[in-house]
């Protein structure tokens, strides 16, 4: 399935059931009052946070939601059906807004964590609540009221422990793939990865969610590559794994990336609570140089006040060191 993050709907919530105008017509009672029942209220339309959601492809595809209206009262004062609720499924991470003010409506994080968007009208009250002692006939009831209705704006941000980001081709889906056995796609070209990959690190019988960021490029916060897009998926994250490859880079250069890839995720606001998240900063594929030559990219970062840890995932060099230290930071 495609993976879609943003979608825009109509709802329309049910309109309220008209109240009936009915009089008794009973054996023996030649002059029977008023019996009309109320109408039925109008079904509303609910959003609930669902884990077995991972898109908004459904609401990318279906652009409006009508709930039922509510029944009309019936005679004898039966009061008439309430429509019912229309409960729609997002993932989990979902943000829901008023698409013409950006008024932020929920934030749907928890499963079966759920938001009433548009609430259903209200049913007309039949003719016997209009008796009264001069006007003991009344031919009136009341309509139904009009449901609410809105255009709703839905983003979804993943709900990951981890997030590994970088310039495009650091590395990023390889080490989602040996951290923990995903099937995420690895290619020697940059932009492989177009979508966030989320997997699950294991260890002794509970899990972290890493996701793997789509390549980050200079300008990223202003769109450039869809960056702003892609930044929205770390925003949650307790924890940042920066790659940054040694490939056919110098340490100069190296640093330079470094830089890059910092700057944009400052200026998106994601470092601003420094103190509740962290960030590791790995020298990746060095698989590529030999000994002396990792050492002076270490150096480069040391004296830049970088701490860094040295990794390849081809050699597996580092993995065990990195896998221990992230359980250890969250414990």
């Amino acid at each position: 399935m495609a993976f879609v993050d943003t979608a825009t709907v109509f709802v329309e919530a049910g309109h309220g059931g008209a109240g009936s105008v009915s009089f008794r017509k009973e054996k023996f009672v030649p002059k029977g009052g008023p019996d009309g029942g109320d109408g039925g209220r109008g079904g509303a339309i609910i959003l609930e946070a669902n884990s077995g959601c991972q898109t908004l492809m459904d609401l990318r595809l279906k652009k409006q939601y009508k709930a039922p209206n509510g029944q009309p009262g019936r005679p004898r004062k039966q009061y008439g059906a309430n429509g019912q609720d229309l409960i729609l499924p997002v993932p989990c991470g979902t943000l829901i807004y008023k698409a013409d003010t950006q008024e932020l409506m929920a934030d749907l994080v928890t499963h079966g964590q759920q938001c009433v968007v548009v609430r259903g009208g209200k049913g007309g009250r039949g003719n016997t609540h209009f008796s009264t002692a001069k006007h003991k006939t009344p031919r009136y009831a009341q309509p139904g009221l009009p449901g609410e209705s809105e255009n709703i704006a839905l983003e979804l941000k993943l709900l990951a422990d981890v997030g590994l980001v970088g310039l495009p081709n650091a590395g990023k889906s390889t080490l989602l793939k040996v951290l923990t056995g995903s099937k995420a796609k690895v290619a020697a070209y940059p932009f492989s990865t177009l979508r966030p990959n989320l997997a699950v690190l294991e260890h002794h019988g509970t899990g972290r969610i890493i996701a793997d960021i789509p390549g980050l490029v200079e300008g990223a916060d202003s769109g450039v590559g869809l960056g702003n897009a892609f930044l929205r998926h770390v925003s949650r994250t307790h924890m940042l794994i920066h790659l940054v490859s040694v490939a056919y880079q110098t340490p100069e250069s190296c640093l330079n990336n470094y830089t890059i890839v910092l700057n944009e995720l400052r200026k998106s606001g994601i470092l601003d609570h420094v103190g509740r998240r962290a960030m590791i900063t790995v020298l990746s594929q060095v698989d590529v140089l030999d000994t002396g030559a990792v050492d002076e990219f270490v150096l480069a970062f040391t004296q830049a006040g970088v701490d860094v840890h040295v990794m390849s995932s081809i050699t597996q060099l580092g993995l065990s060191e990195l896998k221990q230290f992230i359980w250890e930071a969250f414990e």
